[in-house]
């Protein structure tokens, strides 16, 4: 029986990913800093303990023998400190208390950030990086840590960016009810989704079937515009498509935001890096993890992913 360790397991894709792995009867456990998702993946039994990843001290007698080892903590929207706490700081803390123990696998959840602003040609594994917001240079740092620990101590470190990530649970169906989105800039670059449970799949078979030392992308089939996703959704439930907002004025905005948040010590509601993430052009291909993982995606657009949202006890995310 495999054993996963997921750091960050109470988050929208640890979560998924432990509901996943326990179901192929995984032996599961994971840290996080909250509970979020505890309750439910307790009666799954998986062993869910609090953490800090920042603190070295937390994470005594963190690993076991054979434990694949999934890193999938969230950092989007977090201030500059958490992000790189959740980051690089929290990756390297966490190799450092693994050493000495023989795991199978280290897979790390790193984002489109690091393509920067991104293309409108198709981005692959081979496509260059060049990060633009803090996000993007830190995902870009951490890969390059693991990198460089895989060639020169054999950890066993795999890197997969993945798109947005979608499905029930997040509030977006509310928030387009409630008409509270905005596109900004109309919303017309295109980006590449991938379901949160396709998005478990894929670290799954990375964990199992991919090679130390590379990286892989996770994201569907189709490459779509926010405002073409978020005004089919909008069709679905009946609600208004989202108003567009200039780019200038949004980015202004949030610059004002981070500097007061910066100020204050609180966490921004919308960073330069979620900015960034949401206004870049990231047309991607999953061709390597079909090839050589032999993955197929049950939702392989957001038609067949949405369709898992619109129920009317469930949301998105």
């Amino acid at each position: 029986m495999p054993s996963g360790l997921i750091i960050g397991i109470t988050g929208f894709t640890g979560s998924a990913l432990a509901r996943r792995l326990a179901a192929a009867g995984w032996d599961v456990r994971g840290i996080d800093e909250h509970e979020d998702a505890a309750p439910e993946l307790d009666e799954l039994g998986v062993a869910i303990e609090l953490a800090d990843v920042g603190d070295p001290d937390e994470l005594e007698d963190l690993g076991r023998d054979g434990d694949h080892v999934f890193y999938v903590m969230r950092s989007v929207s977090d201030t500059e400190d958490d992000m790189e706490r959740r980051t690089i700081r929290g990756v390297m803390n966490v190799v450092e208390a693994l050493h000495g123990t023989e795991i199978a696998s280290f897979t790390y959840g790193s984002t489109m950030a690091v393509y920067g602003s991104g293309s409108r040609d198709t981005l692959t594994e081979e496509s260059p990086s060049a990060p633009n917001t803090l996000l993007g240079r830190l995902n870009l740092e951490t890969e390059q840590y693991l990198q460089e620990q895989h060639e020169a101590e054999g950890l066993p470190a795999r890197i997969v960016r993945a798109g947005t990530v979608y499905g029930p649970g997040g509030g977006t169906l509310e928030s387009l009810r409630g008409g509270n989105l905005r596109l900004i800039g109309g919303g017309k670059h295109p980006t590449s989704r991938i379901h949160v449970e396709d998005a478990a799949a894929i670290l799954e078979a990375v964990a199992l079937r991919g090679r130390s030392g590379e990286l892989y992308l996770a994201v569907d089939d189709h490459p779509a515009p926010a405002g073409e996703y978020l005004g089919y959704l909008a069709a679905q439930v009946g609600a208004r498509s989202p108003r567009s907002s200039p780019k200038f004025l949004v980015q202004g905005l949030v610059k004002l935001h981070e500097g007061f948040t910066r100020v204050t010590r609180t966490r921004a509601s919308i960073s330069s890096s979620l900015f960034g993430l949401v206004t870049g052009s990231y047309p991607t291909s999953n061709e390597k993890v079909r090839r050589e993982l032999g993955v197929e995606l049950r939702y392989p657009t957001y038609v067949e992913g949405a369709a898992t949202l619109l129920t009317p006890e469930e949301d998105e995310g």
